[in-house]
């Protein structure tokens, strides 16, 4: 196949392609290295290492463009994130909306604005796809490691490994190496 269709550029041997949400089993194992070494619990609340998440509501109702708030039942705790079962809501607020096309946003800030969201349902009651969970993971990490989520990493994960292409953000001299994203719409490539 076609790593670039535009360029006329083919698959190759060392073609990079963007994981996406299989950064979530990756930042799960990062979260899980701090569990061996004591610096994370897994039933601790989330607000123990980020304590923006002090004093989370959760939606009681949605009627007539009223929005009701409650306590939730009890606190996230990080096996809540690791499993889908926080109840963050799962997109990001406006001016945020775009986060992951736009990078605009520190983890630590993109982290800030899922905290003040309220919480779709009781966390540990059901479960729902969720990015902002991930995030959070990744947040956790950092503040547990004292050092950015990236650099944890590449450092605990992908060196040790010899994994010498994997990246969050790929360098300027591997970009052309990866492979572009397409998708179908209206029946068109």
């Amino acid at each position: 196949g076609m790593a670039n269709i535009s360029q006329n550029r083919p698959m190759g041997p060392d073609t990079l392609f963007r994981i996406a949400s299989m950064t979530k089993p990756i930042t799960a194992l990062g979260i899980m290295i701090l569990v061996d070494e004591g610096k994370i619990k897994v039933d601790d609340p989330v607000e123990k290492y980020l304590p923006e998440f002090k004093g989370q509501m959760q939606v009681a109702s949605k009627q007539d463009g009223m929005l009701t708030l409650k306590k939730p039942a009890r606190l996230i705790t990080v096996r809540d994130l690791l499993t889908h079962t926080s109840g963050l809501p799962g997109g990001f607020p406006p001016g945020a909306s775009d986060l992951y096309g736009r990078r605009h946003l520190s983890l630590a800030e993109a982290v800030l604005l899922s905290s003040q969201q309220p919480l779709d349902f009781d966390p540990g009651s059901k479960w729902a796809y969720c990015n902002a969970g991930i995030d959070t993971l990744g947040r956790i990490i950092e503040v547990a490691a004292a050092e950015p989520f990236e650099s944890f990493m590449a450092r605990r994960i992908f060196q040790p490994l010899g994994m010498k292409d994997t990246f969050f953000y790929p360098p300027a001299d591997r970009l052309p190496r990866v492979a572009a994203v397409y998708d179908v719409k209206d029946g068109q490539l």
